[in-house]
């Protein structure tokens, strides 16, 4: 059940009325729960048992943990290779099932296909790094396990957060949830906002330019002005279908009472790789950042032992966005990036004296973006290889064409980047230019919104 469908609607409206006129909170929260099992197990069944005795298990080794501080790192260490291994099996048996098939035919046995095909549940890698940050945190002495296991199942299975995030913390989400909510129109006030601009980028921005992006890389050997010019459109379809998603996912759950961290902060304009993930994805990006890079010594470390922890945690970042070699070499890069702009000095705090210089910087890492979400898109590193060396620079007019319609549709996405900049700011003198985007989002989403929603793009992560 995607939040793009009509049964979403239903689904919602029901809950959103029922959940009100519950005066208490423990009900409500059994009502949620309830709920967002049903959300999750609306595309298969099995989905929601995974769910439920994943939950359960670290429900109840968090306890042992507090219960047994002498065996912490045991208890641990079998959370973590509980539910990395669980990932890895689901995420990366496909990955390997190619070549398991050749070993079966060499062997002269014949693979049985059901097999090799697992089917990845969605979410997965969400919920499983919520667990993994509330097991640790217990075991550091930061968190308190929570003995209320209506109010632990509902933290991990949220149903606006449980497909593609925000990675919310224990600490931000669980006393929300153990909170008395009573319905206020304040609720209604931030959520609209932020649930028109989530599905304009969705249905309107993103929709319409994945048609166009997926026909380029379906292609065999598309011109490299051709390449460039879908790269530059799936740049603003990714972060107009991820940052529409959390939009929608925040406002949601902002109907129901509760306030979700954000996901995007307008990454293409920083000008170093801290300063983009300082703003993309922000929620996976603090969680590497404290369960994974700052565990391996950051950068209270010698120099090249500095370098190694930024290399292997986007490694790690690359591995955990999906089984395929491109997404290997996309970690890599964006490590690779990381120390040599660390090396020179420029890290997330680095800022020029001089204004242009600072504009020339933000250009240079636009355009090493652009290389990043090329190795990101593209089906394989082979589809890549046989592009570059057999296709031609013919078909640029489709390329200039294709650009200047990415172009101007980027236009139109930045434009509710800058409603919710001045949104924040609240300044009174532009509400009629709220009220003027608003109705034409509005009137955008009603006239695309027949066209057929395509599934959220991380959600296959």
């Amino acid at each position: 059940m995607a939040f793009t469908e009509y049964d979403f609607l239903v689904f919602f409206l029901i809950l959103l009325a029922a959940y009100w006129l519950i005066k208490r909170r423990a009900w409500q929260n059994a009502l949620l729960l309830l709920a967002s099992y049903i959300f999750y197990a609306w595309v298969h069944p099995w989905y929601a048992l995974l769910l439920g005795f994943s939950t359960l298990f670290d429900y109840f080794l968090a306890l042992a943990i507090a219960a047994r501080r002498d065996r912490t790192k045991s208890l641990l260490t079998i959370s973590l290779l509980l539910n990395v291994g669980v990932l890895a099996f689901f995420k990366y048996f496909d990955f390997f099932a190619a070549d398991i098939s050749r070993l079966l035919i060499r062997l002269h046995l014949a693979p049985d296909g059901t097999l090799l095909q697992i089917l990845l549940p969605l979410g997965l890698s969400f919920f499983t790094l919520k667990k993994i940050a509330y097991v640790v945190d217990v075991s550091r002495g930061t968190l308190e396990p929570e003995r209320d296991l209506t109010a632990f199942g509902l933290f991990v299975a949220f149903f606006p957060q449980l497909l593609v995030g925000p990675i919310d913390r224990a600490q931000n989400l669980i006393p929300q949830i153990q909170s008395d909510r009573v319905w206020k129109p304040e609720y209604f006030k931030r959520a609209w906002p932020l649930l028109l601009m989530g599905f304009f980028k969705k249905i309107v921005i993103a929709d319409t330019i994945r048609s166009a992006v997926d026909r380029v890389f379906v292609l065999g050997e598309p011109s490299p002005l051709l390449i460039l010019a879908a790269t530059l459109a799936f740049m603003f379809q990714l972060l107009a279908d991820f940052s529409g998603y959390t939009d929608i996912s925040r406002g949601l759950a902002c109907l129901f009472g509760f306030d979700t961290p954000e996901n995007f902060r307008a990454p293409f304009t920083a000008a170093t790789p801290a300063q983009f993930w300082d703003r993309w994805h922000i929620t996976l990006s603090t969680w590497l950042r404290d369960y994974l890079y700052f565990p391996l010594g950051g950068s209270r470390v010698s120099t090249a032992r500095h370098y190694f922890n930024l290399l292997f945690t986007f490694f790690i970042c690359g591995l955990w966005h999906g089984a395929g070699w491109n997404y290997v070499v996309w970690g890599l890069y964006f490590g690779a990036l990381s120390v040599i702009y660390r090396a020179l000095g420029m890290g997330r705090d680095w800022k020029p004296s001089r204004r242009i210089t600072y504009w020339v910087a933000r250009v240079v890492m636009f355009l090493l973006l652009l290389v990043a979400f090329l190795f990101f898109r593209i089906p394989s590193l082979d589809w890549l290889a046989g592009a570059l060396t057999g296709g031609t620079f013919t078909g640029s007019a489709q390329s200039v064409v294709a650009a200047l319609v990415t172009l101007s549709t980027g236009l139109v996405y930045a434009i509710p980047m800058l409603v919710k900049h001045e949104m924040d700011r609240r300044l009174p003198s532009t509400s009629i230019l709220f009220d003027i985007y608003f109705a034409l989002a509005a009137l955008g989403i009603l006239l695309y919104v027949n066209s057929g929603a395509a599934d959220f793009i991380y959600a296959q992560f």
